[in-house]
């Protein structure tokens, strides 16, 4: 393939300057849609029973874009919705048509950084993409981008749509986001580092400045998308149908106010020292999941530690002076809520878990329904990190360790259920191991699937500050 792309180039000349591009050496590089696995200096940590290596794509159109480097003024945008902006790596001539679901994609590596932003909201297709580095990829307002391939985003390079990214189709793929090089954030994730609540900084976090999306919605009811390093997204992150796997080392995250769901068509998979969650805390947002959840699958069984993250609240309803209440929940609501299938598939010999507790990220970055006085952060910064769970009925656990619990924090329509579980303990960040100071019966009403916890009566052992 490489040798006829190149061929046609040489017949066909380059419609722009000659020194323009260097297709022959963006052509060779490692790219979502030429991913090169066996090139171990590209990709070092591959195992071998990665789901999308087995993938086989047929030949598709592969678009470069013609301007890296270049920042157009305001006055003058490089649309990419106008072919001429796109390089056809079959004939080194501009484009006839811009990308859709069966085009391949590269925004090639440039030294000088560059943005890629649409006229006005349009949404984008593609089925491979690279986003290389130095690149800055931006779907506009309003936009969303659905992804029928891989992606890769190398580092310094960034994607932000600004609607909702996509993962479809019916192929095993792969989302990979490369760490920052400097190292600084994969070490935080290796030793899984807690970074507590600043008072100085009550914003201040590691984790939100490299999102990829706004919202993220995987929909592939037959197949898989693995995540490879740190992604993140700004608000909702659902998986609606189908698997995500979150691979090896790596961390899927979304942020502020809102929700991580894994609904009752979505399966979650996290393998060996995986990290999901979100990068922030806010009351009454968390991790919910409807369908289910696995610390590593029969095939591809966990040999260390995975982690689901919970955002973390409190549990004796304590008053904030000033404050005006919306829609959203107070302190004591419910931070996680698990009722499908929650199961952990350890290697023999081994002990590892899926860890359900604190994400160990303090920073608070929520502001609807609750001023930011003073007086809050204050209170706030008093908090024990410690959890709430609503588990609903017939959930069924396996493997799993729960941690950073508070008194009470696991709440059950029958709180015996949970003799039922399978090799369930409780890490010593547990405010108690004791059953019967950690489960806890509600039997009131519920509001799509979940309990109004704020509404639960208080209860002295239960109160934790």
């Amino acid at each position: 393939m490489k040798t006829t792309l190149f061929v046609l180039i040489t017949i066909f000349g380059f419609a722009l300057p000659a020194d323009a591009l260097d297709l022959q050496a963006i052509a060779s590089k490692p790219t979502a849609d030429n991913p090169q696995f066996d090139n171990k200096e590209a990709w070092p940590d591959l195992v071998g029973d990665e789901y999308f290596l087995k993938e086989k794509w047929p030949k598709a159109r592969l678009l470069i874009w013609a301007h890296p480097g270049e920042n157009p003024s305001r006055d003058n945008p490089l649309d990419p919705m106008d072919p001429a902006n796109w390089i056809d790596a079959a004939t080194g001539k501009p484009a006839d048509a811009v990308p859709d679901m069966n085009t391949d994609v590269i925004f090639p590596d440039s030294d000088i950084e560059y943005t890629v932003k649409d006229k006005k909201p349009r949404s984008w297709f593609c089925r491979h993409l690279t986003v290389g580095r130095g690149a800055k990829v931006q779907p506009t307002r309003g936009a969303s981008l659905c992804l029928f391939g891989n992606l890769w985003i190398r580092p310094t390079g960034n994607l932000y749509v600004y609607r909702t990214l996509m993962p479809s189709g019916s192929s095993d793929t792969f989302i990979r986001k490369d760490w920052p090089e400097d190292g600084k954030l994969k070490k935080l994730h290796d030793t899984a580092t807690i970074t507590p609540f600043d008072r100085a900084e009550p914003r201040a976090d590691p984790w939100g400045h490299l999102t990829i999306a706004f919202f993220f919605k995987h929909d592939k009811p037959d197949a898989s998308t693995e995540i490879l390093g740190y992604v993140s997204n700004r608000d909702e992150f659902a998986v609606a149908a189908g698997t995500m796997i979150v691979g090896r080392g790596s961390r899927l995250m979304c942020g502020t106010a809102a929700s991580f769901r894994v609904l009752r068509a979505g399966k979650l998979v996290l393998l060996d020292g995986a990290t999901v969650g979100k990068y922030a805390n806010e009351f009454g947002c968390g991790v919910f999941i409807e369908g289910i959840a696995t610390g590593g699958t029969p095939d591809r069984p966990l040999k260390r530690d995975a982690r689901i993250g919970i955002p973390y609240d409190n549990w004796m309803h304590f008053p904030f002076s000033v404050q005006v209440r919306n829609y959203r929940p107070g302190p004591g609501g419910v931070t996680g809520s698990l009722s499908g299938k929650v199961i952990c598939y350890p290697a023999p010999n081994s002990d590892a878990r899926l860890v359900i507790g604190w994400s160990g990220i303090g920073s608070w970055r929520g502001h609807r329904g609750w001023k930011m006085t003073e007086d809050f952060y204050d209170t706030y910064a008093k908090l024990p990190p410690k959890i709430t769970l609503w588990i609903g009925e017939g959930t069924e656990i396996e493997n799993v360790r729960f941690d950073d619990l508070h008194r009470g924090a696991i709440v059950m329509p029958d709180a015996n259920a949970f003799k039922i579980w399978k090799n369930v303990t409780f890490g010593d960040g547990c405010l108690s191991k004791d059953p019967n100071d950690i489960f806890r019966e509600f039997k009131d009403r519920v509001h799509r699937g979940q309990p109004r916890l704020r509404d639960l009566p208080m209860v002295k052992k239960y109160i934790t500050m």
